[in-house]
């Protein structure tokens, strides 16, 4: 039998995550889409009250701060 992959317990420094930026989104029809996009976890609060998240967007990073230590 295969082992089934395991999600972590617990966010780390550099971990590939999905989320969904609010600084990041495209424009349809006068209409502003936020897509989920996979970034690079940079850092987490000593008590997990939130993490930064790095994105490459054309070339750049962009960083954005999410609540707790969601995996």
């Amino acid at each position: 039998m295969k082992e089934r992959q395991r999600r972590p317990a617990r966010l780390e420094i550099g971990m590939v995550v999905v989320r969904t930026p609010q600084t990041i989104f495209e424009e349809e029809h006068g209409k502003e889409i936020r897509r989920p996009r996979q970034g690079r976890v940079e850092y987490i609060h000593p008590l997990g009250r939130f993490h930064i998240v790095a994105f490459r967007v054309r070339e750049k990073t962009i960083k954005e701060t999410f609540q707790g230590v969601e995996v």
